[in-house]
């Protein structure tokens, strides 16, 4: 159900903003599912429970947008880099949220955050 959460949410911020960047909109909805994907497992349950929100949400937002980025120069799509940049701020955004409901619904950190 998390999964889905973050699908839904990633995907209606991801979406217009990579479009509006001037991807694709096919390329934007492939490239927000696989990111959402990975940032999932790598951040939301991996570093998330290890670490403290404010970390993770920068972690999100250095991965979110280096993943935009090179995704976007390795299949030619053409983009603006500072829509890149708005638009990865705004899922780390939602994403700090996101982290604190994750904290108050099942994710056990194994350090105190702070």
């Amino acid at each position: 159900m998390n999964i889905l959460l973050k699908l839904l949410v990633n995907g209606i911020i991801a979406v217009p903003g990579l479009f509006w960047s001037g991807t694709s909109l096919g390329f934007a909805f492939i490239v927000s599912i696989i990111g959402s994907l990975l940032a999932y497992a790598l951040i939301d349950a991996y570093i998330l429970p290890r670490t403290n929100n404010t970390f993770a949400s920068t972690a999100d937002f250095l991965f979110v947008f280096a993943f935009f980025w090179v995704s976007s120069y390795a299949f030619a799509q053409p983009f603006v880099l500072s829509g890149l940049f708005l638009t990865a701020f705004a899922i780390t955004v939602v994403e700090y949220f996101y982290h604190s409901y994750l904290q108050h619904h099942g994710v056990h950190h194994s350090k105190h955050p702070g």
